[in-house]
């Protein structure tokens, strides 16, 4: 029911007028709280933005002087290189002393009777194995 006097109101209407008359002001005054607060911090920023400006214009950037290296002398010389004699080496690398079988007969796989490592992983010795007479070097 809407009414066009304030005069008109019963009660009840005029309690509930009154208790939003009086919520109306206390947001009106947290409205004001919270606006000084505000003008406050900013003004509080205007002064920490100062000090760092004047801190900027203070300090000077530090240059670091590196130490002074003195160049090697590096001879002309040339530098002897060897070469090896027997170019057989890496053939016997791999050849079962048992049978004799080379190459691709030999295998190598982990001996997991003794460990090198436990971490990051364990990590086992390796061995040898002939997979033509199954002799193990």
């Amino acid at each position: 029911m809407m009414h066009n006097d304030i005069n008109d109101l019963s009660p009840e209407d005029e309690q509930h007028l009154r208790q939003l008359e009086i919520k109306i002001s206390e947001l009106f005054s947290l409205l004001e709280k919270s606006e000084l607060r505000i003008s406050q911090l900013q003004d509080e920023n205007l002064q920490l933005k100062a000090q760092i400006r004047k801190l900027e214009q203070q300090s000077k950037p530090i240059q670091y002087k590196s130490p002074q290296v003195e160049p090697r002398k590096v001879s002309r010389e040339p530098i002897p290189t060897i070469t090896p004699v027997d170019t057989s080496l890496r053939q016997n690398k791999r050849k079962c002393p048992n049978c004799g079988a080379m190459g691709f007969a030999i295998k190598e796989v982990d001996d997991r009777t003794q460990v090198i490592s436990y971490t990051p992983r364990r990590i086992y010795k390796k061995k040898r194995v002939c997979t033509k007479c199954r002799f193990e070097f």
